[in-house]
């Protein structure tokens, strides 16, 4: 069952099942890109309408691998099709062209205005779509290995800088690498830097 608490659940739920077949890998995304939401909120200022296709578009991420090659080439697009051609009753039009676009953006290309993907989306929209996909992208990148090692972050804004700790009990210089990498949308969004600390935990107690 997916840990999800929303009225999206049943009809992600079916997608999810239907096509995922490492489960374990999109929740522990899910969490990290809902924990950066909710931590970076006094910068975005979304609620609880954006978290829930944030957080619909984080567990569907990787249903692409299931219809694409063994090297997963495209996956991130096919993600976005699967989405968008399933038939959604809880979402909107404009929801699901933004849910697509989010899974899309996980990885590779940053979202540009002339994009396919972003097409029929207003300013706002697309506005939105970088914070929701900016969150799910550097997810990603901290379970780089699907190990979920990361057991929790946090966000501290600052006057120039905002840090983002990353809690591990061991070594995490592979998904440290990979999220600072994927980060490089949130970067663009973000005033001044962003700086990922890795805070060692021990690994009793080390959860929310």
């Amino acid at each position: 069952m997916i840990p999800t608490a929303n009225t999206l659940s049943d009809e992600t739920e079916i997608l999810f099942v239907r096509h995922e077949t490492e489960p374990e890998h999109p929740r522990q995304v899910a969490r990290l890109a809902l924990a950066l939401f909710d931590g970076l909120s006094p910068l975005h200022r979304y609620g609880a309408n954006e978290r829930r296709l944030l957080e619909c578009a984080a567990l569907l991420h990787d249903i692409g691998w299931s219809v694409s090659g063994p090297d997963g080439r495209g996956h991130h697009k096919a993600s976005a099709l699967l989405i968008r051609e399933f038939p959604w009753k809880t979402l909107t039009p404009t929801e699901v062209r933004s849910v697509a676009a989010v899974a899309r953006y996980h990885r590779k290309a940053l979202p540009k205005s002339d994009h396919e993907d972003l097409r029929g989306l207003s300013r706002a929209d697309r506005s939105r779509v970088d914070w929701l996909a900016a969150c799910l992208r550097t997810a990603d990148g901290l379970d780089r290995r699907h190990l979920q090692l990361v057991k929790k972050i946090s966000i501290r804004i600052l006057q120039r800088q905002t840090e983002l700790w990353v809690d591990a009990p061991g070594q995490i210089d592979e998904e440290l690498e990979t999220a600072d990498q994927k980060s490089d949308l949130i970067r663009g969004i973000l005033p001044g830097s962003l700086k990922l600390i890795h805070r060692r935990s021990s690994s009793r107690g080390s959860g929310e």
